[in-house]
């Protein structure tokens, strides 16, 4: 339940609505062929990507920060979508693709794509109508739902060009090859005199449409990229515009080909780097040498040396200790440092104040599963530094202090209870090959005010042997707390109270449905429903009991209190039902049956009980309570204990 004041509770609502997606799954979907129409859910906010591919017809739907809940998906559609597949092409995306039946295609600008909340999202199709002639015979989307082809075009009649194996992503290129290599076999090669980059790709194969080539990009500073004559000792080198920023590479696990990233940043964001490296506006790690000139600097360099002020402390170097356990800041000075932990993001944000990134500055090498995630770095103002840090896996944030006067650190802490998901392929735009114009879909994001909503399609969960009562005898009113303008407790990662209870309850309604109990909702959605009128329609209506369904909060500053418990007025026995089937079936800590004088347990003239699931302030309870599966083990649990009590009466 909520502590915290109104006003708070107003600026973090609307908070809410404006921050990234966090990391989630896929949860459930639908397509309804009538009505050409799929809707698919996630656990936790998401904003799309969309594309139509054709030869065939594909509309690709990219859940960037979204895995696949289950295994792949691969199902006929119906009309004339000939299938739908859900796949994973990189471990931090999940990928939806429709595809139609061959011959008929889609007006992109007819298909829409819409939030209807940050985790429904509806695509909706015109009716396919037969394409123009056209060559059909470019390669198919994997079984996975990856628009890359399973293999490499055939050299046998390669375009002179080579055109085809050279595709410009959302953060770079990708490059399609005959053979992968390994990624400890890359090596990185900046030439600043000569504004060149250069990658070695031992053990990969170029295809031989690339040997000798020069092909032109035009974007990303990349003038154009050379191959070398020698297809079984690749060489790729970048022409750049300018000297500027450093670059990553690692081959696709989705299709035969390397990625290449640029790794700088601009000061309102820019490019992202690839998870697992990390970012900077002014130099390339994989060189330990400054530019010799400022004719040959970066124009992040120049940005920096423009910043120069002898008042400013200089940021030399970021690096992880030895035993994983610190993230040290160092400076030629006394620095300050503000950090804050960003719940809806997962970063850790530090800003330094009166203080610039050294032009001599190196951009840290962060292990493969190391403590820390991803570090991008930046030059957030003329005389401020901004730092985000994303933990790894089983990692979470500790303090942050100064260890000296020209030092920080931020303590990372082994954490079983954290999670963040692993992989080296970039969270947004994974790489795709080159099987056609791909066109852009407009994606239109939910209102600002829609919150998070559970699949109203899913079919009934098990019941799993619960007792059951005589069908239509008895009515129970739940009570999903909270709601609307009152989104109840909020937690870590941003979570509200209002979304978790709302999911919760209709398992819930459905668990006790299915055993012949009424079920009355005081609420279905997300609208604020006064104390006083849930306890007049459960008066209303005679029911037989009355169950408000709650998540609790102890405030930001106690992650370590979590637990389940649950609340009575007058007669325990309802509660003492429900503890005992929750505790005896969940893994929960034990905080027991109260007494309290909650409003609507004082008011409802029915057996009554208000259930504190969990805290979503904790640091264990905080991921269960968004868990789908702990939401119908919870709610399993819970009517379990309703039916048996409702059994004794």
């Amino acid at each position: 339940m909520s502590r915290l004041p109104g006003f708070a509770l107003t600026f973090l609502s609307v908070l809410l609505t404006s921050l990234p997606a966090m990391a989630g799954q896929l949860v459930n979907w639908n397509f309804n062929a009538s009505q050409n129409r799929l809707t698919f859910y996630t656990d936790s906010r998401v904003q799309p990507t969309a594309q139509l591919i054709p030869n065939p017809t594909r509309i690709v739907v990219d859940l960037p920060g979204t895995t696949l809940r289950g295994p792949t998906v691969r199902q006929a559609g119906g009309g004339r979508v000939r299938e739908i597949r859900i796949g994973e092409p990189d471990s931090f995306t999940t990928r939806v693709v429709i595809e139609l039946d061959a011959g008929y295609t889609v007006d992109p600008q007819q298909v829409k794509v819409r939030g209807i909340t940050p985790t429904q999202w509806v695509v909706e199709l015109p009716t396919p109508e037969l394409a123009p002639a056209s060559n059909n015979n470019a390669p198919g989307p994997n079984p996975d739902g990856s628009s890359l082809p399973t293999q490499n075009l055939s050299a046998a009649n390669p375009p002179s060009t080579g055109q085809q194996y050279l595709q410009v992503t959302g953060n770079g290129l990708f490059v399609r090859l005959d053979k992968n290599g390994d990624n400890n076999g890359i090596r990185i090669q900046p030439n600043a005199r000569q504004s060149t980059v250069n990658f070695e790709l031992n053990g990969a194969v170029l295809p031989e449409s690339l040997v000798g080539q020069s092909l032109p990009v035009g974007q990303y500073g990349v003038e154009e990229i050379k191959f070398s004559d020698n297809p079984n000792n690749p060489r790729l080198s970048l022409a750049l515009a300018d000297s500027g920023g450093g670059w990553n590479a690692y081959y696709s696990r989705v299709g035969g080909g390397v990625v290449l990233l640029p790794k700088q940043i601009s000061r309102s964001g820019g490019t992202n780097p690839a998870p697992g490296s990390a970012a900077v506006p002014v130099s390339n790690n994989t060189s330990n040498s400054s530019p010799s000139s400022s004719g040959n600097r970066s124009p992040n360099d120049r940005l920096v040396s423009q910043a120069s002020n002898r008042n400013l402390a200089n940021i030399t170097a970021i690096e992880v200790t030895r035993d994983d356990s610190q993230l040290i800041i160092r400076g030629d000075r006394q620095i300050n440092a503000r950090g804050n932990f960003n719940r809806l993001t997962g970063n850790y944000e530090i800003r330094l104040d009166r203080a610039q990134l050294s032009p001599q500055f190196q951009s840290p090498e962060l292990a493969t599963g190391g403590p820390v995630y991803q570090l991008n770095i930046s030059q957030e103002t003329n005389d401020s530094v901004l730092i985000l840090v994303q933990p790894n896996t089983g990692r979470r944030f500790g303090r942050l202090f100064r260890s000296g006067g020209s030092l920080y650190a931020l303590e990372l802490i082994s954490d079983a209870t954290a999670s963040r998901p692993t992989g080296n392929l970039p969270a947004n735009n994974p790489p795709r090959g080159n099987s056609g114009d791909q066109i852009s879909i407009a994606v239109q994001p939910p209102p600002a005010n829609a919150a998070p909503s559970f699949p109203p399609e899913w079919s009934n969960p098990p019941s799993g042997n619960l007792p059951s009562v005589p069908r239509g005898d008895r009515l129970v009113v739940v009570d999903p707390g909270h709601g609307g303008k009152d989104p109840g407790a909020i937690g870590i990662r941003g979570v509200q109270e209002k979304d978790v209870v709302l999911a919760v309850s209709q398992y819930l309604q459905r668990y006790l449905e299915q055993q012949g109990v009424r079920v009355l909702m005081t609420r279905t959605g997300d609208y604020f429903i006064s104390l006083q009128g849930r306890t007049d329609m459960a008066n209303r209506a005679g029911a037989d009991l009355f169950v408000s369904i709650h998540a609790n909060s102890m405030g930001m500053g106690r992650p370590d209190v979590n637990g389940f418990e649950i609340y009575y007025h007058g007669n325990a026995g309802l509660s003492q039902a429900i503890h005992r089937n929750v505790v005896n079936s969940l893994n929960v800590r034990d905080r027991r049956v109260r007494q309290a004088r909650f409003y609507v347990l004082r008011n409802s003239r029915m057996p009554s009980t208000l259930v504190e699931m969990g805290f979503v302030t904790g640091n264990e309870d905080n991921y269960k309570l968004t868990d789908p599966n702990f939401q119908q083990q919870m709610a399993q649990a819970i009517a379990r204990g309703v039916l048996e009590y409702l059994q004794q009466r």
